[in-house]
């Protein structure tokens, strides 16, 4: 199957509502598989349920098959908590979507530029800090935000909404 957009897999860090929606959109629209990751087993596991009855609702309104739902599932893959951000190495395509903490996001970012390749499309579902403060954990150390490098780094990370 040929994918247009040229995300063969998706992460997403968090899956609370925000997180989950993501992860259920692109599984069951863009048909990718996705890698979904929070430090929480238990909100994990609500969010699964939720997934579930997103989809079970979709399948008695007829809007989906049952076998679409069953494969929009199967594309959601767990990434256990105690492999970390790691665990994510394999995406093309990162979505952070945790509280809106700026330090917290910054910590992210700076893990996922140290963690993930240079090729990695990081995003952000920040509502309302600013994607530049964000963007800016990912500069390496030593490395200024104009310098070629500094650029390149900051240009990987996009937002969503």
């Amino acid at each position: 199957m040929s994918i247009a957009h040229g995300i063969r897999t998706l992460g997403v860090l968090g899956s609370g509502q925000m997180g989950l929606g993501i992860a259920f959109v692109a599984a069951l629209r863009a048909k990718v598989p996705v890698l979904l990751h929070d430090r929480s087993e238990v909100q994990v596991q609500k969010g699964l349920a939720l997934m579930d009855k997103l989809l079970e609702k979709d399948v008695a309104k007829g809007k989906i098959k049952s076998e679409e739902a069953k494969e929009a599932r199967d594309r959601v893959i767990v990434v256990p908590a105690d492999k970390g951000i790691a665990g994510l190495r394999d995406a093309d395509m990162v979505v952070e979507a945790v509280s809106e903490n700026l330090a917290l996001k910054q910590t992210i970012f700076r893990n996922f530029s140290a963690e993930l390749s240079p090729e990695t499309i990081l995003a952000t579902n920040t509502s309302s800090i600013s994607i530049t403060k964000i963007a800016a954990a990912t500069i390496p150390e030593g490395a200024s935000a104009s310098s070629e490098e500094g650029q390149r780094s900051a240009a990987r990370v996009v937002e969503t909404r």
